[in-house]
């Protein structure tokens, strides 16, 4: 039996075997070995599943292992040796894990009776004894005898410059003694070392199994501050290492009940702020009016009656509110809110004909209503802008100034209140802005949101924090917050407000759509973010890994947490389909909602074939999916003379591309790609690089001639292949420009001979993509096109109709009439 190679093998396992099938290897080698009087291999392995059974929390079978190892060791009279001890050792640790605390106490006193003579005090078995040790005196409650311990430890570890793990456990170790101790000088103490040791597994990337316990006892610290929140945090993290490395043990139910229990304490918390907060605003709403309610009154006491006495035959045509830009008229002013453009008022709207006919009288009579209640307002620089009397049209264009208006320009024209309106005419008007964008708007606008939260929220924050720029963290902190009020307002369809009244907006949406709780979710989790501190002290602590970009602080988790809560919202409303939170990976599904099969197709359709078509269709869209996820991946990899290109953060356009063509593929030319895809990934070559490098044959022919003794030869006879198939696809590109020219305007130019370095032509892509097919999918892919070219249909159509349809449109036409 070769030792050696049962440990590799036993290690590897982890990550990708059932624990159950861990411990069946451990017990056949070990059955093996005392087949086979391997005595030396049989204690080795004797030792591993007793640590096994100990970290999986079973008790009897680790006992009898313990039992069987000391009569072995016996049986081979290896008392007072070096190797009897350091079993022992291990005896005595499942012992002290299964509550023997007699027994265990007992083994610790002979290993250290047996190191000494033998061992050098500085030796580094001496600290894993003594920080055993202390973890029994923990276990026991004897916390100073425990520290007493740890201390003799730790010496020993950090006089080993490379012992990181090691130093970091015991580290962890003494600060969870030291919290034991409940002093606040030792509370102090065990947080630095806490530190410490995070920054330690930080720098290691958290991959150590100790790394749970760390993070555990950070969890213990701030829920001895009573810092629930962030104690949840670390417990959350601790579980979740818990689980990863030895499954759902007794420890991860003791750390899961710590968890449950601060949980609990946060929910009183915020329970009983709830209650102080109601007080104060109810005391605050008997003291304040706001202005918009003043403005209604105003108009009820004196407006109506000025329109009464003076334009009696227009009483029932003019339309009266307060509707536009301010904080009052979103219902947001407070007392600070006074300080400029804040006063009494309101606005009257009329139709062209009837402003012809009054509109300078009424705006008179308006300015002698207001200086008689009210006073000249020279000193309100835009208020006169924003009151009195307007067409209809007018007003709409004063606010929704250019084409596109922005999203908070249409808030202000749908906000305040219309106090009257019997003809209508004004209010048709903002229902018809009230309706909201189209659906193609609103998908285009919920993508963009989506990447942008992507962007800084779940990638570049993590890097500004790793690089240790946290100017440019707390730019990325802002711009992702404010990414997710905005996914916020899009998905319960309502217009976001100027940017400074986003967050009251927030309250005001939890507040009136009780049936809408993200509202509530992400607003809750964008205050914590806000809360959380930079310090100079803590900050110098953290050690980032650059590969992971594991920060290891509490803002990751929350920006996870409000992806989560986002991507919920999106599946409640049937926008998407996935488990992951990366917000980047469902660009394509917004901007390409399926379309529903026709009804009366449905109806006489057979119900066992529609639901066989529907599970194919489901099946092909998948693997598709995961061609594209490959691709992508492979595509975010290639390196660019000039730098990164743009088209590489632009995952939305490159998914929808790609499906275009994926989505015309029969299901074996699919199948056999993405073979292709994973070989390529398991041997470490990139296939997007590789197509990118033969196009460059034509595009770049010097840089080409650099790069071609690394590509794979291709033969004469596959280069035949290949030039047919792009002859008869060029064709199909000359067909398709030919009737739809705005359509392939948009596209790549056709021929090879339109081709420059910064202009890569349809067939030129076509020949570097084919380069990198293997031979079955080339195969496949040439009865693919034989087969469409027999049933005279055009391939470059039926892709631009799918590109057409993933952007929102019904069809090519559809897309070609509106360009």
């Amino acid at each position: 039996m070769n030792l050696e190679k049962i440990l590799a093998q036993y290690d590897a396992m982890f990550g990708t075997y059932s624990l159950n099938e861990i411990e069946k290897y451990l017990a056949d080698t070990i059955a093996e070995a005392k087949e086979k009087t391997e005595m030396g291999i049989l204690v080795t392995l004797l030792n591993e599943i007793i640590g096994f059974c100990r970290d999986t929390t079973q008790k009897e079978k680790a006992l009898n292992y313990c039992d069987e190892l000391q009569k072995v060791l016996k049986e081979m009279q290896l008392e007072g040796r070096i190797d009897y001890a350091t079993s022992l050792l291990n005896v005595a640790n499942a012992y002290r894990a299964f509550g023997l605390f007699e027994e265990s106490l007992h083994l610790y006193e002979i290993v250290e009776n047996t190191y000494k003579g033998q061992v050098d005090s500085k030796d580094f078995m001496y600290a894993s004894l003594y920080n055993n040790w202390s973890l029994l005196y923990q276990e026991m409650q004897e916390y100073e005898s425990a520290k007493d311990m740890l201390l003799k430890a730790l010496v020993i570890a950090d006089s080993y410059e490379n012992a990181v793990i090691p130093q970091a456990t015991t580290r962890a170790n003494l600060a969870a003694t030291l919290l034991q101790i409940g002093t606040e000088e030792a509370y102090q103490e065990a947080v630095r070392y806490l530190k410490e040791a995070l920054a330690v597994h930080e720098k290691d990337g958290g991959g150590d199994f100790h790394y749970g316990a760390v993070l555990v006892a950070m969890g213990d610290a701030y829920s001895f501050k009573n810092d629930y929140e962030n104690a949840a945090l670390y417990y959350e993290k601790g579980l979740f290492e818990i689980e990863k490395h030895v499954g759902r043990t007794d420890n991860y139910a003791r750390v899961l009940e710590k968890y449950e229990y601060v949980k609990k304490c946060i929910e009183k918390d915020v329970n009983a702020a709830n209650a102080v907060e109601k007080a104060d605003s109810a005391y605050k709403d008997a003291m304040w009016i706001s202005n918009l309610e003043r403005c209604r009154v105003f108009y009820e006491n004196h407006g109506k009656a000025m329109i009464h006495s003076r334009f009696a035959e227009y009483e029932d045509r003019i339309a009266a509110g307060l509707v536009g830009e301010g904080s009052d008229c979103f219902g947001f002013d407070d007392e600070i809110s006074t300080d400029h453009d804040y006063e009494l008022g309101f606005c009257m709207w009329l139709t062209d004909e009837d402003y012809e006919k009054i509109g300078e009288s009424l705006q008179k009579a308006y300015t002698e209503l207001i200086e008689k209640y009210v006073g000249k307002q020279s000193k309100e620089l835009f208020l006169s802008s924003r009151r009195g009397v307007f067409r209809i049209k007018d007003f709409y264009s004063q606010l929704l100034s250019g084409e596109n208006p922005s999203e908070y320009q249409l808030a202000a024209a749908t906000n305040g209140e219309v106090f009257t309106d019997k003809l209508g005419a004004f209010t048709a008007e903002r229902n018809q802005l009230k309706a909201y964008y189209s659906d193609t708007v609103w998908r285009k606008k919920l993508a963009q949101s989506m990447h942008d939260f992507s962007q800084y929220a779940q990638s570049n924050y993590a890097r500004m924090m790793a690089r240790k720029d946290i100017v440019t963290a707390q730019i990325c902190v802002g711009k992702a917050i404010e990414s997710a009020m905005d996914l916020v307002y899009l998905l319960s369809k309502s217009y976001a407000p100027y940017y400074k009244w986003k967050r009251k907006g927030l309250e005001k949406l939890k507040m009136e759509r009780k049936d809408f709780s993200l509202a509530g979710e992400v607003l809750s989790l964008i205050e914590k973010i806000v809360k959380q501190k930079v310090q100079a002290e803590a900050w110098e602590a953290v050690v980032y890994n650059a590969a992971t970009l594991n920060t290891g602080d509490a803002n990751v988790v929350l920006f996870e947490k409000i992806a989560a809560a986002i991507v919920k919202e999106m599946k409640a409303q049937n926008l998407i389909t996935g488990e992951d939170t990366f917000l980047e990976v469902y660009i394509g599904q917004i901007l390409a909602p399926k379309q529903m099969a026709d009804s009366k197709q449905n109806a006489v359709m057979d119900a066992g074939k529609r639901i066989s078509m529907e599970r194919d269709s489901a099946m092909k869209e998948e693997l598709v999916e995961k061609i594209v996820e490959l691709e992508w991946k492979q595509f975010d990899k290639v390196k660019n003379e000039g730098g990164r290109a743009s088209c590489q953060d632009d995952y939305g356009t490159f998914s929808i591309m790609r499906k275009s063509q994926y989505l015309t593929w029969t299901e074996e030319l699919l199948d056999s790609y993405y073979n292709d895809l994973v070989t390529a990934q398991n041997k470490g070559w990139n296939l997007i690089t590789e197509k990118y490098a033969r196009m460059m044959e034509s595009t770049a022919p010097e840089k080409y001639e650099e790069l071609k003794k690394d590509l794979p030869l291709l033969s004469e006879d596959r280069i035949v292949i290949q030039e047919e198939i792009i002859r008869i696809q060029v064709g199909w590109m000359e067909e398709f420009a030919e009737k739809f020219p705005k359509m392939a305007g948009n596209a790549r130019s056709i021929h090879t001979n339109e081709d420059t370095a910064f202009n890569t032509s349809y067939e030129t892509y076509l020949r570097g993509e084919m380069g990198t097919y293997s031979e079955s999918t080339l195969i496949l892919y040439g009865r693919f096109i034989t087969g469409l070219l027999q049933e005279n249909r055009n391939l470059a159509y039926e892709i631009m109709e799918n590109t057409a349809k993933l952007y929102g449109y019904e069809s090519v036409e559809a897309a070609e009439e509106r360009m």
